[in-house]
């Protein structure tokens, strides 16, 4: 065969496709080709040459791929993505946006609809324990964020199985809840004359060890005395921490806290419990220790930070712009304000 005959047909796929009808595996090697070749022309004669209930979708989609010159190789990664949806109407009209896209755009278009078709995942209350053959058991539990996350603060790392099954057989120390939720003096006022939906929806607010908790979950902690009120201002940031208990470093560490329950970086959901404290203005460069200059960051990003504004920036840079956090990304872009109450 000479060369230009062989790309010929490479060009015009789907009319060799079309020339398999009749054929079997053992013919097509007969005629000179490897069986996993054989294999391929005969699977894709059977979708776009064979019987379906979706016809009219099958042709559109042989006369788009002949007309955009797909070759085997692009049919091949179209079936590749095809046979991810399970959907068979679905399924067809994937195929058929795909033959319509020009080659160098099949994946890119593929793996956007693909994403577009999968179903957000949900969560469920469950258990379920693996037993292992070294005589151990992982146990996993989904349950509520805030019995969960108090069950887990009170499990010791260093003999993490002993001490969980103390606590369920009532011999652990249950851990006192120190986390503070968050929300706007509004949104508290609105909690406390017992509205707990929001625009329709349950008032959801997550708190400084990741935890969340239901505007109704708040509310009882709150009767029951367990808890801190943070006053946060739109427009200046935390304005002061109440409790029976005054020291200027906690009061510094529970309004920063109130402001970003979890890191400040932009994206980062580290809780604020594992984070560190911040100095926008390093301390080595005699910055103080105040609120407006210090910000929550997890021991990764406070690592990373860009510290020297006059050097080049590689990773970009925490700051406060009119008392409010923000991130100042390392190239010419517009800041990124970071606290949920921005």
């Amino acid at each position: 065969m000479r060369v230009q005959t062989f790309f010929a047909a490479l060009g015009r796929a789907i009319d060799l496709v079309a020339e398999c009808a009749g054929l079997s595996e053992s013919d097509l090697v007969s005629f000179g080709a490897a069986p996993a070749d054989a294999s391929l022309l005969l699977s894709l004669h059977h979708t776009y040459f064979g019987h379906t209930n979706s016809t009219r979708k099958q042709r559109i989609a042989a006369d788009a791929a002949r007309r955009r010159g797909h070759g085997l190789v692009t049919l091949q990664r179209i079936e590749s993505f095809v046979a991810k949806v399970r959907d068979h109407n679905k399924a067809w009209d994937l195929r058929v946006e795909l033959c319509q896209t020009s080659a160098e755009l099949v994946d890119n278009v593929a793996r956007k609809r693909l994403r577009e078709m999968r179903k957000p995942r949900t969560y469920a209350e469950r258990a379920k324990i693996t037993q292992h053959d070294n005589g151990l058991a992982t146990l996993t539990v989904t349950a509520d964020s805030r019995e969960l996350t108090d069950v887990f603060k009170g499990i010791d790392q260093e003999r993490p199985g002993a001490s969980f099954l103390e606590q369920l057989e009532g011999g652990g120390v249950k851990t006192e809840v120190t986390a503070m939720a968050v929300m706007q003096l509004d949104d508290y006022a609105e909690l406390l004359k017992g509205n707990t939906e929001k625009d329709g929806e349950e008032f959801i607010v997550r708190t400084t060890d990741g935890a969340t908790m239901t505007g109704s979950q708040l509310i009882e902690q709150v009767m029951l005395d367990k808890g801190i009120i943070v006053a946060v201002s739109r427009e200046h940031g935390p304005l002061d921490v109440f409790r029976s208990q005054r020291f200027a470093t906690e009061k510094q560490r529970l309004a920063l806290a109130a402001e970003n329950p979890c890191c400040a970086w932009k994206g980062c959901k580290v809780p604020f419990e594992k984070c560190q404290i911040h100095h926008i203005v390093a301390w080595a460069r005699g910055g103080p220790t105040n609120i407006l200059n210090l910000v929550p960051l997890c021991p990764y990003h406070n690592g990373v930070n860009d510290d020297d504004p006059d050097a080049p920036p590689t990773r970009g840079r925490m700051d406060r712009i009119g008392g409010r956090t923000a991130w100042l990304p390392p190239y010419d872009a517009s800041p990124v304000f970071t606290s949920p109450f921005n």
